[in-house]
């Protein structure tokens, strides 16, 4: 499902429609939505086709176990809109805790697909979590992390229960990456265990 899931992301941020895609590629544009959707399991030349036509290329990464932002923004995004607050929280205290033990290199190639936060505030706080995972390495900060600017004049804590509870996030201890981005969760929080 991970390639088809970054297939749909990438393909919506060309801008590019499923029928155009199908087109140029020779694969049904009814077809192209079953493999996005996960209905279908697409052959490698399939694949190959589809990404040509969209203008991307598949870079294996040895991730040990660890999930790239961008599979994991998809997860923290469907708890979220399933009402599970506190799986959101928690998947995004695994990505911190998989791109604090990676290299340099295996980080900065976990971060370079952009999510789709789909408007979420998870969106904010996945940018700031990978800028500052980058910073700390000294590793290149990608496009899409710089251009997620968040809503610093409205600051927001995730929920992490089924019920909301009042901001108790100290500002004094949370990032800077995650301040500017009007995202309040503490540098402890993020400490791995």
């Amino acid at each position: 499902m991970s390639f088809a899931a970054a297939l749909r992301r990438a393909r919506r941020r060309s801008g590019v429609s499923l029928r155009t895609v199908g087109a140029q590629s020779g694969v049904g544009a009814s077809n192209l939505s079953a493999i996005e959707n996960g209905h279908r399991d697409p052959t490698s030349s399939t694949l190959d086709r589809l990404a040509s036509t969209i203008g991307v290329t598949w870079v294996p990464v040895t991730a040990r176990g660890r999930t790239p932002a961008a599979i994991a923004a998809d997860e923290i995004i469907r708890a979220e809109h399933e009402g599970e607050h506190a799986r959101a929280y928690r998947r995004f205290l695994q990505l911190a805790d998989d791109l604090a033990s990676s290299d340099p290199v295996t980080r900065v190639l976990l971060s370079a697909e952009e999510p789709d936060t789909s408007n979420s505030r998870w969106g904010d706080a996945i940018a700031a979590l990978v800028e500052l995972r980058l910073r700390e390495a000294s590793a290149p900060i990608p496009s899409w992390v710089t251009g997620t600017v968040g809503h610093p004049e409205a600051l927001w804590e995730p929920q992490r229960s089924a019920r909301p509870l009042p901001l108790t996030a100290d500002p004094t201890d949370v990032p800077a990456e995650f301040l500017e981005r009007g995202v309040a969760i503490e540098r402890g929080e993020l400490a791995s265990v």
